[in-house]
């Protein structure tokens, strides 16, 4: 695959069919990059480390120790919307929170004092910008032009091309809706759920799941004096941003909540590896999809992510309540008792 590109620029390959929806690369003039990419990269972006791009591997690398600190974030978030937080614990939390802050401000001016890669500054500064002042971000952009005097993007900024911008011209336009429309059918391919067969609704008590240790478990043969049966995906940004949420629920609730997780990932390799990244080997971890990539059948889910509460009678307390609504409705439930 060959292209042209007059500046060091981002850009993301689109696979049309099979392999990552796209692949982020940062490109310099007269470069040759070589990577390795499958059909187990079947995610919606895959950015990973590539012979021949420095730019790329800084971002790759900087991507990874963010998403550390960000993922700490949101747990403790999750922490912080406990209805039952003592005045000392929110401030305790509070303070962790401005120190994750802080660290990922101190990574972008990293980038912004020592990166060789322009693409990478233009984003650290792009980030500022919605943090900072005007002058602030002025003396930060003049700092990086040092540096790279003539990048147009850097100068954007701050300065607006005297004519404005050209307007985008009909091929451009055509080019951009063809683009979309694979992009739309490959991620409706992804994240595409059975429809209802029938107005009937399968109990979920009936239901048999597969397990990750490849046990068949019956949903009405879990015991706890509540049990949350959560439905989720590894591409499902909204599940995963309420993975902490549902940790917190099981530990404010002392022993009380029984946590299972229920997978709609095709690729249960996919599945098993999101187990041990959000660490949650702890819960019982269910799929919904059988060895032929299919929904089981009796699975009447539309739309994730999805859950229910039930009792320890497995009667359904609740349904469909997510992150702090799910922490206040086991916190009323535990002052009951």
């Amino acid at each position: 695959m060959y292209g042209y590109t007059p500046e060091e620029h981002a850009y993301s390959v689109l696979f049309a069919k099979k392999g990552p929806i796209e692949l982020y690369l940062i490109l310099a003039p007269n470069s040759y990059i070589e990577t390795d990419i499958s059909e187990t990269d079947n995610k919606m972006n895959v950015t990973k480390k590539v012979k021949g791009s420095y730019a790329t591997n800084e971002y790759v690398d900087n991507i990874k120790k963010q998403s550390a600190i960000h993922q700490k974030k949101r747990e403790l978030y999750a922490e912080l919307s406990r209805p039952d937080l003592s005045d000392n614990e929110e401030k305790r939390i509070q303070k962790q929170l401005d120190i994750a802050e802080m660290q990922l401000d101190s990574m972008e001016m990293n980038l912004i004092n020592n990166s060789q890669s322009p693409s990478n500054v233009w984003g650290a500064l792009y980030r500022f910008s919605e943090k900072v002042k005007r002058d602030s971000l002025t003396t930060l952009v003049k700092k990086a032009l040092k540096r790279f005097p003539n990048n147009k993007k850097i100068k954007s900024l701050i300065y607006k091309p005297k004519n404005g911008y050209p307007p985008e011209s009909e091929a451009s336009k055509q080019r951009s809706e063809r683009i979309f429309q694979i992009i739309d059918a490959r991620i409706n391919e992804s994240i595409k759920l059975k429809e209802k067969k029938e107005e009937t609704t399968t109990n979920i008590n009936d239901l048999t799941f597969l397990s990750d240790k490849g046990e068949e478990v019956t949903i009405s043969k879990l015991t706890g004096e509540y049990i949350l049966i959560d439905f989720w995906a590894s591409w499902c940004i909204p599940c995963l941003e309420g993975m902490p949420y549902i940790k917190q629920a099981e530990k404010m609730c002392n022993g009380k909540l029984k946590v299972c997780l229920i997978s709609m990932d095709k690729d249960h390799k996919t599945w098993k590896e999101c187990i041990v990244r959000w660490k949650v080997e702890n819960f019982v971890n269910l799929t919904a999809i059988n060895s032929k990539g299919e929904q089981i059948e009796g699975v009447n889910i539309k739309a994730i992510p999805y859950n229910y509460l039930l009792n320890k009678d497995h009667e359904i307390v609740a349904t469909n309540i997510h992150q702090k609504e799910l922490l206040e409705k086991l916190n009323e439930l535990m002052k009951k008792e």
